[in-house]
């Protein structure tokens, strides 16, 4: 069920600067940048130490009802989350297609980075370690599952790599 038809969504795991491209990426186009956690209050949900959740199914639920009373028909956003999570066992997890269903975003792009530098930032921001294994495994998943996204919903897949958003920016210009 299509619930939105102005979402751009901009996925990638913590601490791959999805936040950064997105800010840059809306101060150059009309589109209002949101992020899932905050609709979400991610504080709310997830074991903020280790960027577990407790709930994924609960958790994507949330989201769709805090989009609802967000989004208005009449503007376009720029949504930032995630394609995949790691759930409370620590092991990575695909959002439920039914969200992407709802969301039926306009355009697909993913924010990549080399995970040693990611896990670098991530021990300097959270001030804890991160296994490189697991990260690369989040980060191959979310690739995989943003292509397969794409083909389903017929709308472009841009991969943002060393912050080059401008395929991105060519698509919002067609």
């Amino acid at each position: 069920m299509k619930l939105f038809e102005n979402i751009y969504f901009v996925g990638g795991i913590h601490g791959v600067g999805k936040g950064t491209v997105c800010k840059e990426i809306a101060s150059k186009t009309r589109l209002i940048h949101i992020t899932a956690s905050q609709v979400l209050k991610w504080n709310e949900i997830s074991f903020s130490e280790n960027k577990l959740v407790k709930d994924l199914s609960s958790t994507q639920e949330r989201l769709i009802v805090g989009l609802e009373n967000l989004i208005e028909k009449n503007k376009e956003y720029l949504l930032d989350g995630h394609f995949c999570l790691l759930n409370s066992s620590a092991v990575p997890c695909r959002i439920d297609e039914d969200v992407f269903d709802q969301i039926n975003p306009r355009a697909i792009a993913i924010v990549i980075d080399d995970v040693k530098i990611i896990v670098k930032r991530l021990e300097s921001r959270d001030d804890k370690i991160y296994k490189i294994s697991i990260l690369n495994e989040l980060q191959q998943m979310e690739i995989e599952y943003a292509k397969y996204l794409s083909k389903k919903y017929c709308v472009p897949y841009i991969e943002i790599i060393n912050n080059n958003y401008e395929r991105f920016l060519d698509i919002l210009n067609r």
